[in-house]
């Protein structure tokens, strides 16, 4: 298991730093909507395999909808447009009332409250969160946006290494046994450190790229990215546990499911992101 965590890795890794070599911006939105959209559907499906309906295809489509709402709105701004108007808050109206309208025409009335609140609530915990990861993508122009993502997706990826390490082998004390038996406070903390260094250290060694976030920043996002990726990881552990799945799939051998790959992130992009605008470094 260990050797399939480590290709599977390296593979995910591999593919993500020739994108960002390239510049290929564009590739890495594609990469952000493929594994978002996984994951929204390893949601539904475990949904299902706890005996609940949901609408799996109008959900995807919803999700599918939202990234592509957003690529043409950064693409191509409509200059002026009210943001109340803009595409995706068009689309977040239009995915309400398309899952309302759905259970309208449904056969049956038994669960329609749960069919409408799972199918809604997919569609926002996984691609309208995983999709801050695309507006921080294309914050910047011409490509700038992809060194604050990879610092950010970098500095809470590893915030899971030091945690699954410094629990590993320090680890006495549950985090969170009735969610997580297996994280403990020993763990976060050296989550939470190494996750510090790497945001130092990428401030320090790409000043260019990254200058932005020197000096307090760094601090603050080392810690904060750290802390909001272990509440992410927990929420997904909360919704694994309530539909009685292990992992949410088999999306990579020895990481899992799409849905555990991108669980820490979101929570830690829409807060990297807001971060971002309030403090103005975009």
């Amino acid at each position: 298991m260990l050797g399939w965590r480590l290709l599977s890795s390296l593979l995910l890794w591999g593919i993500i730093l020739t994108l960002v070599t390239l510049r290929y911006t564009n590739g890495v939105f594609l990469l952000i909507a493929i594994v978002g959209l996984a994951a929204q559907r390893e949601f539904y499906l475990s949904q299902q395999t706890a005996g609940r309906t949901v609408f799996l295809k109008t959900g995807l489509l919803a999700g599918a909808l939202l990234y592509g709402a957003t690529f043409f709105s950064v693409v191509s701004p409509t200059g002026g447009f009210p943001d109340a108007f803009s595409g995706e808050a068009v689309l977040v109206l239009l995915v309400i009332l398309g899952a309302l309208t759905r259970r309208v025409f449904h056969p049956k009335v038994e669960g329609a409250t749960t069919a409408m609140a799972l199918t809604l609530f997919g569609f926002f915990y996984v691609p309208y969160l995983l999709n801050y990861a695309t507006k921080i993508l294309y914050c910047v122009p011409q490509g700038g946006g992809v060194a604050l993502l990879v610092y950010a997706v970098a500095v809470t990826k590893f915030t899971d290494v030091g945690a699954y390490v410094a629990g590993n082998l320090f680890g006495r004390t549950k985090l969170s046994p009735v969610i997580s038996p297996k994280k403990t406070w020993e763990g976060l903390v050296g989550g939470v450190l190494i996750a510090l260094l790497t945001s130092l250290g990428l401030i320090h060694y790409f000043p260019q790229s990254l200058g932005s976030l020197a000096g307090v920043h760094g601090w603050i996002l080392g810690i904060g990215l750290a802390v909001v990726s272990v509440i992410g990881d927990l929420g997904e552990s909360v919704v694994k546990r309530d539909a009685r799945v292990t992992d949410s799939g088999q999306f990579l051998p020895g990481i899992g499911g799409a849905l555990d790959l991108v669980d820490s992130l979101l929570f830690s992009l829409p807060v990297f992101y807001g971060y971002l605008v309030f403090t103005g470094r975009i």
